[in-house]
């Protein structure tokens, strides 16, 4: 329907859905500002709702519960780390070297990553409404980044108890642990940068079609 066609009750449902996604939008702006500075278990809706200019109801009318606003928060930044990784490997990147630059365009904002470094960390209590998302999350990292792996790497020539899992398991550790370590004083070290060391290790061992670096 173009904008000549629209009734007057389209163009207001049009208006109200507009007002509603940027409204949304601002209330997972906000709880992810929050929960990575406080964690989930001392940020309250009232909180957020005081930050955002509406009432606890106006939150629960997006989100039903605190918890289906943490998840939503996370879901959100899984899916667009996901997509930048497709993107990149589509413009010519070995996986591995995707994954890495997906992981500089993060570091562009800390607070991203202080906030998976955060709820990670309170996740671990099987209680928190996390759990569970986290858990399966670790779950398939190890799983698509094994998968990465073999698709950069001759497992042939690894060392003798080396395998893809091995690799991808120290390759997340890296990050994850990095990651940790980075977001107390960004200005230590480049995190991206020594994911980046790590390739250049791997690089007897790569497929002669794998991109070591996601600079080349």
């Amino acid at each position: 329907m173009s904008a000549e066609t629209m009734t007057p009750r389209s163009r207001a449902q049009t208006s109200t859905q507009k007002r509603g996604e940027a409204r949304r939008r601002e209330i997972l702006d906000t709880a992810t500002s929050l929960f990575s500075a406080g964690g989930f278990n001392t940020v309250s809706l009232a909180d957020i709702a005081r930050e955002v200019g509406i009432t606890q109801a106006g939150i629960l009318h997006y989100f039903p519960t605190k918890a289906a606003l943490l998840l939503a928060v996370l879901q959100e930044r899984e899916a667009r780390n996901i997509a930048s990784r497709e993107r990149h490997i589509e413009e010519g990147m070995s996986p591995l070297a995707a994954y890495i630059a997906t992981l500089k365009e993060n570091d562009q904002n800390p607070e991203l990553v202080q906030l998976f470094v955060v709820l990670a960390a309170e996740a671990t209590a099987v209680d928190h409404p996390g759990h569970t998302w986290f858990a399966v999350r670790n779950e398939n990292l190890v799983t698509s980044m094994t998968d990465m792996v073999s698709r950069t790497v001759d497992e042939s020539r690894l060392p003798d108890g080396v395998t893809a899992t091995t690799i991808a398991r120290w390759v997340l550790g890296l990050a994850h642990g990095l990651g940790a370590q980075w977001v107390l004083d960004t200005a230590a070290f480049d995190r991206a940068g020594q994911l980046d060391l790590f390739m250049k290790v791997l690089e007897p061992y790569l497929l002669s079609s794998a991109d070591p670096s996601p600079d080349h």
